[in-house]
């Protein structure tokens, strides 16, 4: 026997290769973007990361003093507009994702 590999084994390790790269390129991609949001009078403004976590927040100077429930709402605010950011481009990634995936394992339906 040779140290030969089958075409078709070939064929596939291959295509794992393709389908581990593209899973590698969205785990950096998560890691290295962030998602930003304020409250409508900008005054409070959060960034989430790649994985939706908390990563910053900036109260404006004087906020503190129109009391918890006006900065609990606005930062409220700027958590969910920032979410929705993250959640738009999560849902696009996925998309992407799925094509990728779906050329890939049409080629080994070939």
């Amino acid at each position: 026997m040779t140290g030969e590999m089958h075409p078709q084994v070939a064929a596939v390790l291959a295509q794992a290769q393709q389908l581990q790269s593209i899973m590698d390129e969205q785990l950096h991609k998560m890691s290295s973007q962030t998602f930003t949001g304020s409250d409508e009078t900008e005054t409070v403004e959060v960034t989430l990361d790649g994985h939706q976590h908390l990563t910053g927040i900036h109260i404006e100077e004087g906020l503190l003093r129109q009391g918890a429930h006006v900065v609990e709402h606005r930062l409220n605010e700027a958590l969910q507009n920032a979410t929705e950011a993250a959640s738009a481009a999560i849902e696009a990634d996925r998309e992407r994702i799925d094509a990728q995936v779906a050329e890939l394992t049409e080629s080994w339906e070939r």
